[in-house]
């Protein structure tokens, strides 16, 4: 390390001790919760946590640019007016480009290993400012590609400390255009328009780059989350987004539903064997991705029953749309009875910064799992059932047909129907609701 950077290093250390120190705690919190404020709301936290490099960023603005609000010095007036510690000269003369740093966001224009130290040619993306930096060329700094970092302008040479945040050019355009977004709020909420001047706006206001930063990954995260493809164990695409619908028009839907373009009619489910006459009274259409390969996986499924239409689809999406074209087409028919759009449990899916487009990798969902699943979706469903009406009973409520002797018969009838059409039966085999609690609720 040639010396003249050795005392930046060594200041470095000491501007970290001394942000230490008992009597500024308060203000190095107050911050590093200002510059990583958008980790810190407990919803983001539970999927988003800051990055090594933001996290020295926001050091960074601590000991160069942030004025404390309590009257203490900042941390380089306090190094600078020490007169307790010796401050080697070294050190000193890093006081003011310290001091005069701030936070760019820095297009990578050009690189040479061939020189001792490499040679890095960076352009800020906020003021086109060029500038010629020495430092150790990883393989993810290409031409093209964007830093997020600060640089301290030293006496004979410009310096890059720490490691930098690298992104690809489509993520370092869209973290400059958010910041921008802020930076003109800020302006006219404040009439302060000297912010134009690139420099003095991220100076005073560098920790909004951490905040573009944290938007830009939360949502990145997102658009990748909403791509992920569920699996079940056997290797079929796993629907978590369902809708059940009553009704008393099994004829007319089953012709209606024939008539939709692009699904399939598919055969019985996993209750054919055990209950092959509840099967023979089931209808299903199944709606596959655009393929010319003939085992393109399905989309989504309709089932008909001869008192409900369950909807399945891969996302809350696809499931709102199959909607619409149900209420299109067949409208007062069916009678909505509920939903479930919550994607299974799983990890957030890693966002690579360097790539410009996400891809999810597909997640497996248990037996176990879809079990608990449909479980809680179906008790959701039949909390009320006793109390709504009923098409299958000429809309009248389960429960005051079981008041009349001679409709119970009909009630009883329904309730094992249903039970031998569960929505758990068909998907996995196994009922995922125990109907005696229906019976129990009708007075059976």
């Amino acid at each position: 390390m040639p010396h003249e950077e050795e005392g930046l290093h060594c200041l470095l250390k000491r501007l970290r001790e001394q942000s230490l120190q008992v009597d500024f705690q308060n203000q190095r919190q107050m911050a590093l919760g200002m510059a990583l404020e958008p980790y810190l709301a407990p919803l983001t936290a539970q999927y988003l946590a800051p990055l090594e490099e933001e996290i020295e960023l926001a050091e960074w603005y601590l000991f160069a640019d942030y004025f404390p609000t309590d009257g203490h010095p900042s941390l380089v007036e306090q190094i600078r007016d020490n007169i307790t510690d010796h401050v080697p000269e070294e050190e000193r003369v890093w006081l003011d480009p310290v001091r005069h740093s701030y936070m760019d966001v820095l297009r990578i224009t050009g690189t040479d290993s061939t020189t001792q130290p490499h040679r890095l040619d960076l352009q800020s993306m906020g003021d086109n400012q060029e500038f010629q930096v020495f430092h150790p060329i990883s393989p993810e700094f290409q031409q093209g590609r964007v830093l997020l970092t600060r640089l301290i302008r030293g006496s004979s040479t410009t310096y890059l400390p720490g490691s930098p945040l690298v992104l690809s050019s489509a993520m370092g355009n869209t973290l400059l255009s958010f910041t921008h977004d802020l930076r003109r709020h800020l302006e006219f909420g404040t009439g302060n328009f000297a912010l134009a001047e690139w420099p003095e706006f991220t100076k005073q206001y560098g920790y909004l780059l951490i905040w573009s930063l944290a938007r830009l990954r939360g949502g990145a995260m997102a658009v990748a989350d909403a791509q992920v493809i569920y699996w079940t164990e056997t290797g079929d695409p796993f629907f978590y987004a369902i809708a059940i619908y009553a009704h008393h028009a099994f004829q007319v839907l089953a012709e209606g539903l024939e008539e939709w373009k692009n699904w399939e009619p598919q055969g019985p489910g996993h209750e054919q064997a055990s209950h092959p006459s509840g099967d023979s009274e089931i209808r299903r259409w199944v709606f596959k991705a655009p393929s010319a390969k003939p085992t393109s996986y399905a989309l989504a499924k309709i089932t008909l029953t001869p008192t409900q239409l369950i909807v399945e689809g891969d996302s809350a999406s696809r499931l709102d749309s199959l909607k619409h074209q149900l209420a299109a087409t067949f409208g007062f028919s069916l009678h909505f009875m509920g939903e479930t759009v919550i994607p299974p449990p799983h990890s957030p899916p890693h966002v690579d910064l360097l790539a410009d487009h996400y891809v999810a990798p597909p997640v497996t969902v248990s037996a176990a799992e879809e079990a608990k699943m449909l479980a809680s979706f179906l008790e959701t469903v039949y909390l009320e059932w006793a109390e709504q009406p009923c098409p299958a009973l000429d809309n009248e409520t389960p429960r005051h047909v079981a008041r009349d002797p001679q409709k119970r018969p009909h009630i009883a009838t329904l309730i094992n129907q249903m039970e031998e059409q569960d929505l758990g039966l068909q998907r996995t085999g196994q009922r995922a609701y125990d109907y005696g609690i229906l019976r129990s609720h009708v007075g059976l």
